[in-house]
């Protein structure tokens, strides 16, 4: 089944609002199988919404999920469009003024009343986040999808009432299994599993590349349930160590995790990443359990001070390398007492870099109470991807460390 997502809204088109609906949605519809074939974004503007649709209703997709123009206002005529587009009227439906009632406590201008007209053919997706409803409609062989803009909005609607919905309309079970992996390039795992591929023609395997990390998705029907299963297992013996969940934490989540299951707390010492490995643990709600201290040691004149890391040594082998990484866990242990600390020093670049050591070249030092474990690499991309990826990189290692801790 094959399904087009309709963005609508001006502020969506020209960038003033970023599109995570599109992604979420896609995503979403994936898990349970449906493949979403088209995305589209229009302003508020009834001809690119009556293009956009009948371009839907000529294809071969069977259902069209639109997002946005669900307002109390003029230029907020989605529904109404899309009614008209298909010969439905507009009644008032007591379901939806009620929720309009609770959210107002009675108390709303006049022009909200236009979110509580449906047609009586609809099913209401209730939305008790805020004032507009959605809705279903099975029309001419298709369903369509009305959902609100906002995501904090539209994402209840979408667990509570649209996936369960789309699930009763497949014909089989889907079969899906979601992996995310560290530490290995996408070009490096397709390497690895050019010879699996052909083992399991009924299955399905999509990977998703980001800065962070790689999220593959395995999927299949429920016909093919032994395959799938083998298919599974294959894949985690061949990239086990680099699999570091199946539930979507973020790496940082993990960290934190295994912090508290240890009982240990965590400082850095920064560099080139300039407390971005600490930003990304505080991030996560409850870091603080396990959150003692950050040092941002910009200068060598700061490693010096803060965490006595030697001249000598800067002068020796440079202020990026084992060495002064590995004096900066030392100087942070003995500054903070915390049993796991992290020191990283590097070229973020785009200038100061050499020959022998290029932009992108970062060394890390990890010290988990009395032991040290050294790391270096070199990213490529811009100053910010560099350092992004530094930090991924550090926790990615942390966490392999500490999952392995008993």
């Amino acid at each position: 089944m094959k399904a087009y997502i309709l963005n609508v809204g001006d502020e969506v088109l020209s960038g003033k609002v970023i599109n995570t609906n599109a992604s979420y949605l896609s995503m979403e519809l994936e898990s349970i199988g449906i493949d979403p074939y088209k995305h589209i974004t229009v302003g508020d503007n009834e001809a690119m919404m009556n293009d956009a649709i009948d371009e839907f209703i000529n294809s071969d997709a069977k259902v069209i999920i639109t997002t946005g123009g669900l307002g109390p206002t003029h230029d907020d005529f989605t529904k109404e469009l899309i009614c008209r587009k298909f010969g439905y009227d507009l009644v008032l439906n007591q379901e939806a003024k009620d929720i309009l009632d609770n959210y107002y406590k009675g108390d709303y201008p006049s022009c909200n009343l236009k979110q509580a007209y449906f047609p009586k053919e609809a099913i209401i997706i209730p939305n008790y986040n805020g004032t507009a409803c959605g809705m279903i409609l099975e029309a001419k062989e298709k369903i369509i999808i009305v959902l609100v803009g906002p995501p904090f909005e539209l994402k209840p609607m979408v667990v509570n009432s649209v996936i369960p919905f789309l699930k009763s309309k497949l014909k089989n079970n889907i079969l899906l299994k979601q992996y995310y992996l560290m530490g290995i390039s996408e070009s490096s795992m397709e390497e690895n599993l050019l010879d699996y591929y052909p083992k399991y023609k009924n299955v399905n395997v999509a990977p998703y590349a980001s800065i962070e990390r790689i999220r593959v998705q395995i999927t299949s029907i429920s016909d093919y349930v032994d395959q799938f299963k083998k298919a599974c297992e294959e894949f985690e013996d061949r990239l086990g160590n680099h699999i570091i969940g199946t539930d979507g934490k973020v790496i940082e989540e993990k960290v934190v995790d295994e912090l508290k299951r240890l009982g240990y707390h965590i400082s850095t010492a920064e560099s080139c990443t300039g407390g971005l490995i600490a930003s990304t643990i505080v991030n996560v709600s409850g870091s603080s359990c396990v959150f003692n201290e950050s040092i941002v040691t910009y200068s060598n004149e700061a490693k010096n001070k803060y965490l006595g890391v030697s001249f000598e040594t800067i002068k020796n082998v440079g202020v990026v390398s084992e060495n002064v990484v590995t004096e900066m866990v030392n100087g942070l242990q003995k500054l903070t007492g915390s049993e796991v600390c992290i020191g990283v020093s590097g070229i973020a670049g785009p200038t100061g870099g050499t020959e022998s050591k290029p932009v992108g070249l970062v060394h890390f030092a990890i010290k988990i109470n009395n032991n040290i474990f050294t790391y270096k690499n070199i990213f490529r991309g811009s100053r910010e991807v560099v350092r992004k990826r530094n930090v991924s990189f550090a926790l990615y290692k942390l966490y392999m460390i500490l999952k392995d801790i008993k």
